[in-house]
């Protein structure tokens, strides 16, 4: 009897050895995913025509000015965040919030997207989508961004423009930009919510239902003061 019982003591640990060992393994798999696909070094940052240079605002509080006008970050989330969308691949890189005073020539460009056009908040982040499919396909990198605070905003409140939206071929690679003007309170901001198109084929029919990507920072997002 103690030899029978000695053995099944024995064979319940090695399989909750093993049971712990193969749980221990998928989470250190999940927790070193690679990438989706590498962004091209050539097409990582480009500036735009709407809003001054961001780049090297990396500190809350920094400042930038050129000719479109003045901005300072006023909050900061350093993020990769990647998702599959039937055969395309999406990369949501970079949070920003930012305070905005734009150039006298661009206040009647942003009638269109605010009511105080010479001093807003908007927030912003960079786009990397890929094909990977051997079709041509059609997608929104934003369909829907919501927030906590209440706000939901389309991919036409992108001010950006930087021609994300669309049709995508074969193996086609697209790096961009999206900033969207914040009308509530940013300091109240916990979570964004983006919601990506579904993707569609060239007949218009959809291959893909749409997928989110839900940025939370309320410990890690850096705040500054307005």
């Amino acid at each position: 009897m103690k030899y029978i019982l000695l053995f099944l003591s024995l064979t319940i640990s090695i399989i909750l050895t093993g049971c712990s060992n193969q749980v221990a393994g998928e989470g250190n798999e999940s927790e070193n995913q690679a990438p989706l696909f590498e962004i091209p070094e050539q097409t990582k940052y480009k500036n735009n025509p709407q809003a001054p240079d961001d780049q090297e605002l990396k500190e809350v509080g920094d400042q930038a000015e050129d000719m479109d006008g003045q901005i300072a970050l006023k909050a900061i989330k350093e993020m990769e965040k990647y998702v599959e969308v039937g055969a395309v691949q999406m990369v949501v890189k970079d949070v920003k919030v930012l305070n905005y005073s734009p150039s006298p020539d661009l206040v009647d460009y942003f009638h269109a997207f605010t009511h105080n056009e010479t001093n807003f908040n908007y927030i912003k982040f960079t786009v990397a989508i890929k094909n990977t499919g051997d079709q041509k396909v059609n997608v929104a990198p934003v369909e829907v961004l919501k927030t906590n605070t209440g706000e939901k905003l389309g991919f036409n409140d992108d001010f950006y423009l930087e021609k994300l939206k669309g049709e995508y071929e074969p193996g086609e690679t697209r790096v961009g930009q999206m900033g969207f003007v914040l009308e509530q309170d940013w300091e109240e901001l916990e979570t964004v919510i983006i919601e990506t198109s579904d993707v569609l084929d060239e007949e218009g029919n959809t291959v893909a239902e749409g997928e989110k990507i839900e940025v939370e920072w309320e410990k890690t997002f850096k705040f500054g003061k307005q």
